[in-house]
């Protein structure tokens, strides 16, 4: 017995497996007014994804892009306590009452503020995550699009809508657009920028880790 135990101290343990590298995130000068800002933020999302359905898969290069959709996640403790206080508040849904709140939430008939409504993970081929994007309750998904070997994403918060361009080697540096930028599409494998009136047309080409720009 006791050689066995010395026999297992003796043997080498395992690596622990070496975490990935955050992501770049490259703040452009788009974020003035009337431009599309390039400059949405991973998060950190801490909630069980494996309670989210996906809804859609796109290839992205070395890897791929998947949304999901996430029901309520509270318990009915804590979907309770907040039913109270929307009722106290008299801010709960259209068509939902005090009495009738908890079920309804449980049923997914609707979710509460601040609650993940939609979640897109970006993963390498390896499984690992390059960056996560979270859409609360109340914000919405404008854009989920292929792109080249990447991935377009708008989420838009109130009158603002914020873009990444994500690869397999992480997000994609974008570069200043000006004030006249206005809209964003994509169009024959290139991301189409807009301005007013149509008056500036920039084709944005993802390459080599950057959005470059062809006119």
């Amino acid at each position: 017995m006791i050689a066995l135990l010395l026999l297992l101290l003796a043997a080498p343990s395992k690596k622990p497996p070496k975490p990935v590298k955050p992501v770049e995130l490259h703040r452009t000068q788009t974020e003035r007014a009337g431009s599309p800002p390039f400059d949405l933020v991973p998060s950190e999302v801490s909630a069980d994804l494996a309670k989210c359905r996906v809804e859609e898969t796109l290839p992205m290069g070395a890897g791929t892009a998947e949304k999901r959709s996430c029901g309520g996640m509270l318990d009915a403790e804590a979907a309770t306590r907040r039913c109270k206080d929307a009722a106290r508040r008299d801010s709960l849904p259209q068509g939902v009452t005090k009495d009738s709140c908890l079920a309804d939430y449980q049923r997914g008939k609707f979710l509460f503020p601040g609650e993940i409504r939609e979640v897109i993970i970006a993963r390498r081929r390896d499984g690992k995550t390059v960056a996560t994007f979270q859409v609360l309750s109340g914000d919405l998904l404008a854009t989920f699009q292929p792109v080249g070997d990447a991935v377009l994403i708008g989420i838009s918060v109130g009158e603002r809508v914020a873009f990444a361009v994500v690869s397999s080697h992480g997000i994609l540096k974008a570069p200043p657009l000006g004030d006249e930028a206005v809209d964003v599409e994509v169009a024959h494998g290139r991301i189409r920028v807009t301005g007013k009136a149509r008056a500036m047309h920039v084709d944005l080409v993802p390459q080599n880790g950057v959005l470059k720009v062809e006119k």
